[in-house]
C-alpha cells in the first residue's frame, strides 16, 4: 500500500474519532499502535493493512462526526485547476487542502482530515472568500495532490464540475466550524478515554436536539397553527406600534415576550402562558426563519429575516443566546420606511444645526457622533450623508450592519470573522478615491489613527464613539494614544445626542406634583423654579396607557474651537475643557436643551432624569 501521507497528530485524531463512534475496538487500536510505533509507519495505514477499518468508513465517520458532505466521485478530472491559484502550492501540499472550484464569493475546498477544518479561518481570510469544506477519502487527496503538482494550472483545460449539494453543505459549514475548536483540541493530544466520551456526547445532543426537532415536526398539526399565529401576531404588532426590539426570555417557571417602545422594555401583557408551553417550538421556528442551525443550542448564533407586512418589506436582526433554561432571542427591527433622513427634521437648536452643516459640507475634517446604544447615531450619521450625497462626491462606508440603504453611497458590512474590520475597510477606503468616508464605529487605537490620517488627507469622516458626553470625547481619543497635535488638526465637531420620550399631546397635563426643590436638582435656578411650570403625561388609549408618544432627539454641539485648541494643546482635563467651552464658546449641553424641553412641555422631569442626569 501506497503511503497515505496522513500527518501522526491528524492519524491520531481520526483513530480516536474511529473509536469513539465504535468503529474500531480498543484492543485492536491498542494493536495497531503497537504495530505503528515499532515498524514506523503511520497508525491510519496500520489500520488499513490490518483490516480493522477502510477508508470508506473511515469517510463516513468524519463525515457524520461533523457533518461534512462527502464526495466519493471527485477526482482530478472534475477538478477546476484553475482555481488552485487563490492558494499557494506551498500551502495546499503542507495543509493538504485542495481548492476545488470558485463561483462568486465562495470557496469550496477538499479535505480529508478533520484537523484541517482549524484551516478554514485562515483560507477565509487568506482568500477574502467565504470557504465551505468538502469530505474525500485520504487516496482522493494523495491522488489529486499528485495531478496537481504535475499539472500546469494556466494550461489546464475545462474541468467536469463536480456534483456539490450546496443544500447539505449549509448545514456542514456551520457544523464543520462549530466543531472547528473540538478538532483543534483533539489534535494537540493523544488518544484520551476522555476526548472520546466528549466526542460520543457531543454527537447525542445533536441528535437529540435533531429527534426533538422531527418530532415537533411529525407533530406539527397539534401546535403548529398556535406557534405560527404567535409569531406572525406579535411580529407584525410590534412593526405597527413602532417597536425597535423584541426578546423572548424563558425562566425555570415561566416565559416572557418584551417589547423595547420608544427606548423603554415592557412585557407584551397576555402572551407568557401560550409562549412559556411552547416556547421551544417558537425559538425553533424563529430559528428557521433566521436560517440559523435548529441543532446548535450551546453557543450564540445570529441571523437575519426579511418579512413583508403591510406592503412594505422589514429587516430583522436576530440574535439566539443559550441560557440555564433554554435559548433567549432578541430580535432588532430594521424599518426603514418613514424614516425621514433630513437633518431639519432631526431637531437641533437653529445654531447647532448650522454648525453641524457646514462641517459635513468642508472638503475635510472629522465629525464625530457620541452617544450610548440606542440613542439614535446613526440616523444622524445616515441624515449628514443624505445631505452631502451628489453625483459628484465619492462616498463610501463601513458599517456593522448596515442598517439604512443610500443609493449612490457605496456601503460595506464588516465581517472581523473574515478580515474586514472597520480598521482594514477604512485603509482600503483611502485607495478607492473618496471625499467622504463613514466608519461605523471607532473602537481602537488602528481606527482612529487611520480616520485622523484621512482627515488630515484630504477627506471627510464621519463616525461615531461610546462616551458621555461631547466633552469627554476629545479625552476619550487622547487616552487612545492619538497626540494633542493631531486631534487639533482633525477634529471638526463633536455631537453628543440621546433620545428623550415625548409626552402625549392627548393625555398632556401639567405636573403639579413637582416641586421648587425637583426642578432645582435638574439644573433650574432658584429664581426659575419658583416660576417654571412642568408637564407629564397621564395616559390614554393614543398612547396605551404610558403617558409617551414617540421619540425626540437632545442633541449638544460641540465645535473644536480656537479656545478648545489651545486648552486641548495645554492638555487640559474633561473639567476644565468643558469649563472653556461653556464660558467662552457659548456651548449648549444636553442638559440645557433639555430644560427647554421641560419648559415646552416635550418631556416629563421623569424622562429628564432618566437620560440625562449623569453622574
Amino acid at each position: 500500500m501506497a503511503s497515505l501521507g496522513v500527518p501522526p497528530e491528524s492519524a491520531e485524531q481520526i483513530a480516536s474519532l474511529l473509536h469513539s463512534n465504535g468503529l474500531i475496538s480498543e484492543v485492536d487500536l491498542k494493536s495497531a499502535m503497537v504495530s505503528s510505533d515499532e515498524g514506523d509507519k503511520c497508525l491510519i495505514e496500520t489500520l488499513i493493512d490490518y483490516r480493522f477499518t477502510d477508508e470508506k468508513s473511515i469517510a463516513s465517520a468524519i463525515s457524520g462526526s461533523y457533518d461534512i458532505e462527502f464526495l466519493p466521485e471527485l477526482s482530478a478530472d472534475n477538478i477546476d485547476f484553475t482555481s488552485s491559484d487563490i492558494l499557494s502550492k506551498k500551502y495546499i501540499a503542507e495543509n493538504r487542502i485542495i481548492p476545488i472550484s470558485v463561483h462568486g464569493h465562495t470557496l469550496d475546498v477538499a479535505i480529508s482530515e478533520p484537523s484541517a477544518l482549524n484551516q478554514m479561518q485562515s483560507i477565509a481570510l487568506l482568500t477574502d472568500k467565504k470557504v465551505n469544506p468538502y469530505l474525500v477519502t485520504i487516496s482522493q487527496i494523495s491522488e489529486i495532490l499528485d495531478s496537481f503538482n504535475s499539472i500546469d494550472p494556466s494550461s489546464a483545460s475545462a474541468p467536469r464540475t463536480p456534483k456539490i449539494n450546496t443544500k447539505s453543505n449549509s448545514s456542514a459549514k456551520a457544523n464543520g466550524r462549530a466543531n472547528a475548536l473540538d478538532a483543534k483540541i483533539k489534535t494537540e493530544t493523544k488518544i484520551d478515554p476522555a476526548i472520546a466520551k466528549k466526542a460520543r456526547q457531543d454527537k447525542l445532543n445533536q441528535e437529540k436536539a435533531k429527534a426533538e426537532v422531527t418530532k415537533d415536526d411529525e407533530d406539527g398539526e397539534q401546535y403548529s397553527a398556535v406557534v405560527v399565529q404567535f409569531i406572525d401576531t406579535n411580529l407584525k404588532k410590534a412593526i405597527r406600534e413602532g417597536v425597535s426590539d423584541i426578546h423572548f426570555e424563558v425562566f425555570k417557571h415561566s416565559a416572557r415576550m418584551r417589547f423595547r417602545l420608544d427606548g423603554v422594555l415592557m412585557e407584551e401583557p397576555g402572551t407568557n402562558k401560550v409562549l412559556f408551553e411552547n416556547y421551544s417550538k417558537i425559538i425553533t421556528r424563529i430559528k428557521i426563519m433566521s436560517r440559523l442551525d435548529i441543532a446548535e443550542r450551546r453557543k450564540a448564533q445570529d441571523g437575519a429575516i426579511t418579512l413583508k407586512v403591510d406592503d412594505k418589506e422589514v429587516d430583522f436582526r436576530v440574535s439566539c443566546m443559550p441560557t440555564s433554561f433554554g435559548e433567549r432571542v432578541v430580535m432588532r427591527i430594521l424599518d426603514t420606511d418613514g424614516i425621514d433622513l433630513s437633518i431639519e427634521k432631526l431637531g437641533f437648536h437653529e445654531d447647532d444645526e448650522k454648525a453641524f452643516i457646514d462641517s459635513i459640507t468642508s472638503p475635510q475634517g472629522m465629525v464625530l457622533v457620541t452617544g450610548p446604544t440606542g440613542s439614535g447615531k446613526s440616523t444622524t450619521l445616515y441624515a449628514a450623508l443624505n445631505k452631502i450625497n451628489k453625483e459628484d462626491i465619492n462616498i463610501l462606508t463601513a458599517e456593522d450592519p448596515v442598517e439604512f440603504t443610500l443609493d449612490g453611497v457605496g456601503q460595506v458590512h464588516v465581517k472581523p470573522d473574515h478580515g474586514m474590520t472597520f480598521a482594514s475597510a477604512l485603509r482600503s477606503f483611502l485607495r478607492q478615491d473618496p471625499e467622504v468616508v463613514m466608519v461605523g464605529e471607532i473602537r481602537d487605537q488602528e481606527t482612529v489613527e487611520i480616520a485622523i490620517k484621512a482627515a488630515l488627507t484630504g477627506h471627510l469622516v464621519l463616525s461615531t464613539l461610546h462616551t458621555n458626553d461631547a466633552v469627554s470625547t476629545i479625552t476619550r481619543i487622547l487616552n487612545m494614544g492619538v497626540q494633542p497635535y493631531l486631534i487639533t488638526s482633525a477634529l471638526t465637531l463633536i455631537i453628543a445626542q440621546r433620545l428623550a420620550r415625548k409626552n402625549c399631546n392627548d393625555c398632556l397635563v401639567e405636573d403639579e406634583s413637582v416641586n421648587e426643590s425637583q426642578l432645582r436638582s435638574v439644573g433650574f435656578s432658584a429664581e426659575e423654579a419658583t416660576r417654571v411650570s412642568v408637564f407629564k403625561g397621564t395616559g390614554c388609549d393614543i398612547c396605551n396607557g404610558t403617558g409617551y408618544k414617540g421619540r425626540k432627539g437632545v442633541y449638544e454641539v460641540l465645535r473644536i474651537s480656537d479656545n478648545l485648541i489651545e486648552g486641548i494643546l495645554q492638555e487640559k482635563t474633561t473639567p476644565e475643557l468643558k469649563k472653556i467651552a461653556l464660558e467662552k464658546d457659548n456651548f449648549l449641553n444636553m442638559q440645557e436643551i433639555g430644560r427647554t424641553f421641560l419648559k415646552d412641555g416635550s418631556i416629563s422631569i421623569e424622562e429628564y432624569k432618566r437620560i440625562l442626569i449623569l453622574d
